[in-house]
């Protein structure tokens, strides 16, 4: 963090870059107000220092004698803002060269530029939030689905912090308690499972929250001509891909974000595994095998109309190998969903094999027709509760998962040593504010 940011006045643009109805500017710091004096002329206020708090004001920003934009400004002082600055946000024109010269005119005027991040580094410098609010704020404006603005939203107004609070208060009650084993008495005892109890709470949610920030990549695997390019068009629900009889079409790999019940992914169409001579097709595969490599979910699509063969049996040993290299990271859930396309045809595939090898039922589809993917998707979104309840604490990030999941070890050890609660208490608030206090 730059323990200098509290005392020097910075500018953000905090609307997304692009055509759009609004643009925001928001400039924050000691000298905020006297910075928008100098380029701002109010209809109805010539001193923005004498502003109300959270009252909006209209004029046109102004360089020299020329005015640049009609703006609103809304204007929070030192104390009610949520960087514990003065703040001026700067309503503009969407327009992205009007945003921007209004930008570069702030900068002008003394202010330092700066991201999200910055804002919230100087908010959370200026005890106006913590850690998780922080890294809360700028995924929040990046948010892919309204779920995921909904969660985040909630976690950047306290809710994994106020659990992690509790949580801190458990470990003070311990404290008071506090008793070595084996001859920790019962009231000790009970605050132990209080906070086992929540942790493990906590940690049900990161496959959750994690999936929402970094979206699981989902690799549609299978041999040329099996129907992977038409699987990908029925579920965008556009022609995006070129689909032809011809095997060997797909000669690069091609992904697309999609949200199913809210929840996003990274979908990505390969070409199919199988032994070329074709150089290029060989890149194509070897790209295949990388994209694989990634793949938090495999659609590992067969060919209903023809029998088992020799390049169905390399996608099997290819999802073994995959699966069993999963195993050893396994920070989040790995699935293989065979499908069995083409189902419209008259069948001749061995679905025994496939499902004995990959050690899971087979899902019967028509990509072309569109058939059998409602299934699918619930067997894609199958690990998380899309149920969410407003206000419910949910861990994000992988800095929140490692953190938490190191408590979860040290309660199965020694929660009852002096050092052990210590200890607990440094995770917490490591958790919260990003240092060991």
């Amino acid at each position: 963090m730059n323990i200098h940011l509290s005392h020097e006045t910075i500018a953000a643009i905090v609307t997304p870059l692009g055509e759009g109805g609004i643009g925001k500017i928001v400039v924050s710091g000691p000298k905020a107000l006297n910075m928008a004096n100098d380029i701002f002329e109010g209809k109805h206020i010539k001193d923005l220092c004498n502003a109300e708090n959270g009252k909006l004001y209209y004029g046109h920003i102004v360089s020299g004698n020329q005015r640049i934009d009609e703006v609103i400004l809304n204007i929070e002082k030192q104390g009610n803002s949520f960087t514990g600055e003065d703040v001026v946000e700067i309503n503009c024109h969407g327009g992205i060269r009007i945003l921007m010269r209004v930008y570069e005119l702030v900068v002008s005027h003394g202010a330092k530029k700066e991201t999200w991040e910055g804002l919230a580094a100087q908010a959370l410098e200026n005890n106006q939030i913590d850690t998780i609010q922080k890294e809360a704020l700028p995924e929040l404006v990046a948010a892919r689905t309204k779920l995921c603005a909904k969660v985040l939203l909630d976690q950047y107004n306290g809710a994994l912090s106020r659990m992690l609070h509790e949580c801190l208060d458990i470990t003070k009650q311990m404290e008071c308690t506090s008793a070595e084993r084996p001859n920790a008495d019962e009231k000790t005892i009970l605050f132990l499972k209080e906070l086992t109890h929540s942790i493990d709470a906590l940690l049900n949610t990161a496959p959750f929250g994690m999936a929402l920030i970094s979206p699981q990549a989902i690799v549609i695997l299978g041999k040329p001509n099996v129907g992977k390019s038409t699987l990908m068009n029925a579920v965008l629900g556009e022609e995006q891909m070129i689909v032809h009889h011809e095997p060997g079409t797909t000669r690069d790999y091609a992904s697309e974000y999609i949200s199913i019940e809210d929840i996003p992914f990274e979908i990505v169409d390969t070409a199919g595994i199988r032994k070329t001579e074709d150089t290029v097709e060989s890149m194509s595969i070897e790209m295949t095998r990388e994209q694989l490599g990634r793949a938090d979910k495999v659609l590992a699509i067969f060919d209903n109309s023809k029998p088992l063969d020799h390049e169905d049996r390399e996608i099997l040993d290819a999802l073994k190998s995959w699966k069993m290299a999963k195993e050893y990271e396994r920070q989040r859930a790995c699935t293989i969903i065979p499908l069995i396309n083409k189902t419209d045809l008259p069948a001749q595939l061995d679905t025994k094999i496939i499902e004995s090898e990959i050690a899971s039922p087979v899902y019967y589809i028509s990509a072309q027709k569109k058939e059998g993917l409602d299934v699918v998707y619930k067997k894609l979104v199958g690990e998380f509760n899309t149920c969410y309840y407003p206000g419910t604490p949910v861990v994000f990030s992988k800095r929140q998962l490692h953190l938490l999941s190191g408590a979860r070890r040290m309660l199965e050890t020694a929660a009852f040593s002096a050092a052990a609660r210590q200890e607990l208490r440094n995770i917490f608030n490591e958790c919260l504010w990003g240092a060991i206090y």
